[in-house]
């Protein structure tokens, strides 16, 4: 991904991952995002890892695997956005 790319993502993303509550996950989700939304026809977590990612396929995996936490502040500062 772009690198002015990136950063606006990162930019973007910011209040949603401080809603997250937890510094690992803090710099692992705008990884996931940009693997997501960036280049590569596969978006798993083996293929977006591969692709050189800031994150390796274990803390991806652990990512989604105990991705157990609250929604309610994500959600809060997603009507925050849409009203903005």
């Amino acid at each position: 991904m772009d690198t002015d790319l990136r950063d606006e993502l990162d930019e973007w993303l910011t209040p949603f991952v401080a809603a997250l509550r937890n510094k690992t996950r803090f710099w692992i989700c705008p990884a996931d995002i940009a693997g997501l939304i960036g280049p590569g026809d596969r978006k798993s977590i083996q293929p977006m890892a591969a692709r050189g990612s800031d994150v390796s396929y274990d803390r991806l995996h652990q990512f989604f695997a105990s991705g157990v936490w609250d929604q309610e502040p994500l959600e809060t500062e997603l009507q925050v956005e849409v009203d903005r």
